[in-house]
């Protein structure tokens, strides 16, 4: 058996969309972040310790917020996605404000990880049956396994939001449950009793609601970390401009390509809820309220 999982949560992201630090909006009755909930299930399922990954000038700040409570149940960690991160010696960088993405995001908390990962959004609840998947098949995996990973899988229908248009990863998947593809979609809205979403070249093009997409809930064998650190210098000697990212989607596909990786979809009927926009938290407090009072949760988290 491998060792105990860590999670990773990515907590950087500067939210455009949604104005403020919604990372640690009020959702639960007690005004428990998203994350807290995550943390919670994972605790559960047996994840040994947890990676928030953070801009430096944040820490303090999810400190108070609920860290240094949570602590008494789970070892915490930061890391610090700044753009000079393992960026290999004599590499010239081009003026950056923001940081370089996903994939980096969860490279900058190598220092902190031993063994298989999992790495999730801060802002995006996920359901305990979605982390309890991930969990059970990453404590499956043999210590010596360094090429299967796996997603969960959601249904289009389950992860819209009402107030706005969302992108999401539009995955293929094989008949034996396997990734064969994800693709960026854009702009997709709910249009009657289907969905649509915007192609740069093509305009509007439908899309089925029973759709299986990727709400970045991947998990990895430890192998991965250093992939990511081997192809992050790949990554800028192709000089990247100042706007483009290193995505871990898109690093995934890579890797499944070389056949470094090969991805299982783990199905869930979980109903994501996230922050995008400011009236997504009235529908996120309503969802951790139904399930606080359906025992789901306790009220007190920790």
């Amino acid at each position: 058996m491998s060792t105990a999982p860590t999670l990773v949560i990515m907590a950087a992201g500067a939210a455009r969309r949604y104005g403020g630090l919604k990372q640690l909006a009020p959702v639960g009755p007690g005004g428990q972040a998203i994350m807290e909930y995550s943390i919670h299930d994972a605790v559960r399922v047996g994840f040994s310790k947890v990676v928030l990954v953070v801009r430096r000038e944040f820490e303090s700040t999810f400190r108070e917020a609920f860290v240094d409570r949570a602590r008494s149940k789970v070892d915490i960690a930061f890391a610090f996605q700044e753009p000079e991160a393992f960026v290999p010696a004599g590499v010239e960088l081009p003026e950056r404000q923001k940081p370089w993405g996903t994939a980096h995001a969860v490279l900058c908390a190598k220092p902190e990880v031993a063994g298989p990962v999992a790495v999730i959004n801060a802002d995006d609840f996920y359901g305990p049956s979605a982390l309890a998947a991930i969990g059970e098949f990453l404590g499956s995996l043999a210590p010596d396994d360094d090429s299967s990973a796996a997603m969960v899988g959601y249904s289009l229908s389950n992860t819209l939001s009402d107030h706005g248009t969302v992108n999401r990863g539009v995955c293929e998947v094989s008949d034996d449950g396997q990734l064969v593809s994800v693709v960026e979609r854009f702009e997709i809205a709910r249009n009657a009793d289907a969905a649509q979403y915007q192609d740069p070249d093509a305009g509007t093009q439908p899309l089925a609601l029973d759709t299986v997409v990727s709400m970045n809930l991947f998990g990895y064998p430890a192998s991965m970390l250093e992939m990511l650190e081997q192809r992050f210098g790949d990554f800028l000697a192709s000089v990247p401009d100042a706007s483009t990212e290193y995505e871990l989607p898109t690093v995934t596909k890579q890797l499944m390509a070389d056949g470094k990786l090969t991805v299982r979809v783990l199905p869930t009927d979980e109903k994501w809820c996230g922050m995008t926009y400011q009236d997504d938290l009235p529908i996120a407090q309503a969802r951790l309220a139904e399930l606080v009072a359906a025992g789901v949760y306790p009220e007190t988290l920790w």
